[in-house]
């Protein structure tokens, strides 16, 4: 797409954490900010295919020498704007084609073996006139799939977010929509999808010209595969937009778990759908930790050059089957080496930008290779109707299930949820279905440190401690394949007046330490997509800086209705969040605000922070931003245990960056207390002396120290 504005300006956003977007007064957005989708350590990963919906046309025949024109890197000197493009119809108007106006195929191909379909979405957008396409009528919001010939089923979408530009008869809307599909693909799995009948122009224009397209994202565990892979999906809709000053941030995957050994190429894969990425436009680019991306079709300054690709080769099980899309992008490429992610690594940093282009990045996925988790969890969930539609008022009941499947114990064994702002927990309803250590059918109470549930009402966090030996204080051991399962409920909060309910996603985490001290992670998603229309969105930005010891807080805004204030809310542990700022909101406003507040962070000893907003409007109703981290300082580290192994004593040499006192226990590996301590901690580099170990047996111990930073484990040896 053309842009207005010279190439030397810069913007970027960024995943999770986005710029600010400079918007063309002329325009209004409606964007949506990315939001996580989907999150687990699984046997499995997350596959995205589609096609273009759309083509260039001479001569009323399709231009496959224009379709067709990309280079050996991936690019073209063709592009859409000002070609007569025009819409693809593969089924015909015949048989199932009766009724699409358009349509294209695409193949789903899932590894050998039985795969569990745990997540499907179809996305679709395009460009259309407001006076051809007036995306408020319901019945432009619809669209339909099939699978290997067969007939159509009819999706209404659940959200559809659009960049509009102009006035009167020329307003234009670049816009995207979704719906999960998980169902439909369940029942069917590998095979053939085809996509039709999405509202899209037609003709030449400038500025960008006509595009449309669909993508199918899809998550599949497979217990056949070697390995397990951390599985994250996010979506939304933003603009990347070459109009203004640079504005540079930082963005975090969190909660990866990289193995200890070298990484090889193929360990990590991400996959993108991304629109209006141009052939022949230069100069755009997505960093991996800060390091630009690129393989055989995606070049360096043109990873969103229209191209659909799988690891640096087109995919070609598509019809028709271009090499160009002309305005829809989608790539999947292995990262696992050459971008900086090291051994022992718990998060990944990603930035899209560009420099000469405009594009909308819709999607993204990330797998990377994990250490085999010593504990497990899965989430379900059950609402009251039986339809697996979230509706206002109704109770909704979630099961927490996993195990240890290590073949050693998995010690100090942590469950925490924390619940999305569109439901409200159900007091008392924490329950034990069965666990190893606990009593079946004991209701957990909800009061802090009295038993080993807790429900923290200030940051709606639910923590349950299981195994065996575990207390109101800390997790128990879970041995090899011992389980558990837990429930509590919830029920759906209102909205608000001409309010739909957004999609309930939920992503618990469970968290233990092997015997030789090895920290394992894994996430549970539950998903209950709600009867749909889409929501208005206003939220356009949101990030944080570090300036010395000051952290700026920044956030914009498109449109507001009703708006009364916003909170600016801090935490260091991403579960537990306290209001350190408010700022007076614009009220009614149809045009970009932008806020800011500095945050003197200078007494926090965490190494990180995180920040979200909470908005209220004048009626009272209350709205939570995405959380975002930023680092403050480099997590102490520098700690070692001498002699190990020892005799009598053993020395802990450490470097902090705080005085505190900290406390010292060493531990069985079957979880028994021998020796709680109190020791003190300075700034600076620091021996402790530990003589109390003297009088144990020979063999091997646990030690924890537990710090306000975090617990440190040691496996110490008595000789």
């Amino acid at each position: 797409m053309k842009t207005f504005t010279p190439k030397s300006a810069l913007t970027i956003v960024t995943i999770l954490c986005i710029a600010t977007l400079l918007i063309p007064t002329a325009s209004i957005a409606q964007f949506r900010n990315y939001n996580l989708v989907y999150s687990d350590n699984i046997k499995g990963g997350a596959a995205i295919f589609g096609n273009t919906l759309t083509h260039i046309v001479t001569d009323n025949v399709a231009d496959t020498a224009k379709m067709n024109a990309n280079r050996a890197d991936g690019n073209s000197t063709i592009g859409n704007d000002n070609s007569n493009i025009q819409t693809i119809d593969v089924d015909g108007n015949t048989g199932i084609g009766v009724g699409t106006k358009n349509s294209s195929a695409a193949s789903l191909a899932l590894p050998a073996g039985t795969n569990y379909i745990k997540l499907a979405r179809l996305y679709w957008g395009g460009r259309v006139r407001r006076n051809e396409y007036n995306l408020a009528v319901d019945s432009l919001k619809r669209i339909k799939v099939s699978y290997n010939g067969g007939t159509y089923a009819e999706y209404a979408a659940y959200q559809l977010d659009k960049n509009t530009t102009g006035t009167g008869n020329s307003t234009v809307n670049q816009y995207q929509a979704y719906v999960d599909i998980t169902d439909f693909v369940k029942s069917r799995g590998s095979g053939t999808y085809t996509v039709g009948n999405a509202p899209l122009s037609v003709g030449a224009t400038g500025n960008g010209g006509n595009y449309g397209g669909w993508c199918i994202v899809v998550v599949y565990e497979n217990f056949s595969l070697p390995s397990y892979n951390s599985v994250r999906v996010y979506d939304g809709f933003q603009q990347v937009f070459n109009g203004g000053a640079a504005q540079i941030t930082s963005a975090t995957l969190t909660g990866l778990n990289v193995p200890s050994g070298p990484m090889s190429l193929r360990d990590a894969k991400m996959g993108a759908m991304v629109w209006e990425g141009d052939a022949n436009l230069t100069l755009d680019y997505l960093k991996i930790n800060g390091i630009n991306f690129q393989n055989g079709l995606n070049a360096i300054n043109n990873p969103w050059n229209g191209t659909i690709t799988d690891t640096g080769v087109h995919v070609t099980t598509k019809n028709p089957n271009y090499t160009n899309q002309m305005g829809i992008d989608i790539d999947q490429f292995y990262v696992g080496n050459g971008y900086g992610i090291q051994p022992g690594d718990t998060s990944v940093t990603l930035e899209f930008g560009t420099e000469a282009d405009q594009y909308f990045p819709g999607l993204f996925t990330f797998q990377i290779k994990t250490n085999d988790p010593t504990v497990t969890i899965d989430k379900f969930v059950k609402d009251a109707n039986n339809n697996r539609i979230a509706q206002v008022n109704e109770e909704l009941t979630y099961t927490l299930k996993g195990k240890n499947s290590g073949v050693g114990n998995a010690h100090f064994v942590v469950i925490t949820d924390s619940l999305p702002n569109t439901v409200t927990y159900v007091p008392g309803s924490m329950k034990v279905i069965s666990c190893a250590g606990l009593v079946a059918g004991t209701i957990l109470s909800d009061a802090i440190g009295d038993d080993q549930g807790d429900y923290i009402a200030a940051s709606k966090t639910i923590v349950c401690r299981v195994g065996n030996g575990a207390t109101e204080k800390d997790g128990g051991i879970l041995r090899h394949n011992e389980t558990f399962e837990i429930e509590f409920k919830v029920t759906v909060n209102n909205p608000g007046s001409n309010a739909t309910v957004p999609p309930i996603i939920n992503v618990a985490r469970i968290e233990g330490y092997s015997d030789a001290g090895a920290k394992s992670t894994d996430d549970g998603t539950a998903i209950l997509e709600p009867q749909g229309g889409p929501l208005p969105v206003t939220l356009i930005s949101f990030l944080a800086n570090l300036n010395n010891q000051l952290v700026d807080v920044k956030w914009s805004t498109s449109m507001e209705i009703n708006s009364s204030k916003y909170f600016i809310e801090r935490s260091i542990d991403a579960i537990n969040f306290n209001s350190i700022a408010t700022t007076a909101a614009a009220g009614n406003s149809l045009t970009t605000k932008n806020y800011a507040i500095q945050d003197d962070v200078s007494a926090i000893a965490s190494s990180l922070v995180y920040y979200r907003i909470l908005q209220v409007d004048v009626d009272g109703k209350k709205s939570y931003s995405k959380v975002i981290s930023i680092r403050l300082k480099k997590a102490n580290s520098n700690i070692s245990v001498f002699p190990n192994p020892f005799k009598n004593y053993v020395n802990i040499n450490l470097d902090w960056s705080n005085n505190e006192t900290a406390n010292l226990k060493v531990f069985t590996l079957n979880g028994a207390e021998l020796i709680n301590n109190n020791v003190q901690l300075y700034k600076g580099n620091n021996y402790v002396f530990v003589n109390e170990l003297m009088n144990l047996k020979a063999g091997t111990y646990f030690m924890v120290l537990n710090t306000t930073q975090g617990r440190i484990f040691k496996q110490i040896i008595k000789q």
